[in-house]
């Protein structure tokens, strides 16, 4: 009887050691999925061009998460940027102009946006929009409100 339950024990113990064992795998290495996205400063907006006498300064940040600065840039503007989420996308700028060249009437606004192709599909969501007034209105306007000339657009991918 001694050796039964000495056997069973030993039987016993060598099962809960494998049954205690864990296969293990080595997981499988995340693949990095790029994505390509785009910063966009527009000068339509439905019948409305904006006047060209207008230029922008930027700052975007870039694939490595730097800010870079662009001055004096014609519209429309637009930097495409290879990313891997996760990814923080700023973007802001201020339009500059030259007085003694502002037609009148002109047209001004904003249209910004940034967006991603996934997919071979482009997604993005432009906002702002532009108006037409007189040369004079648009100097009273920013010279009572001169932040209506800057703009800061942030994204999370």
């Amino acid at each position: 009887m001694k050796k039964v339950i000495f056997l069973f024990s030993i039987l016993l113990m060598g099962g809960v050691m494998l049954a205690g064992c864990k296969k293990i795998t080595p997981k499988p290495e995340p693949t990095s999925k790029t994505f390509t996205m785009v910063y966009r400063v527009a000068d339509t907006f439905n019948d409305l061009v904006m006047s060209p006498c207008f230029k922008l300064d930027v700052t975007y940040t870039d694939a490595n998460g730097q800010s870079v600065t662009e001055t004096n840039c014609t519209l429309p503007w637009e930097k495409t940027v290879e990313i891997t989420p996760p990814f923080h996308a700023k973007m802001e700028g201020t339009f500059t102009y030259d007085e003694a060249e502002l037609p009148d009437p002109l047209v001004f606004g904003r249209r910004i946006g940034i967006g991603i192709y996934k997919n071979d599909s482009f997604y993005i969501s432009m906002k702002g929009g532009f108006s037409r007034s007189s040369k004079q209105l648009f100097l009273n306007l920013v010279a009572e409100q001169p932040e209506r000339l800057n703009f800061i657009l942030e994204r999370d991918f």
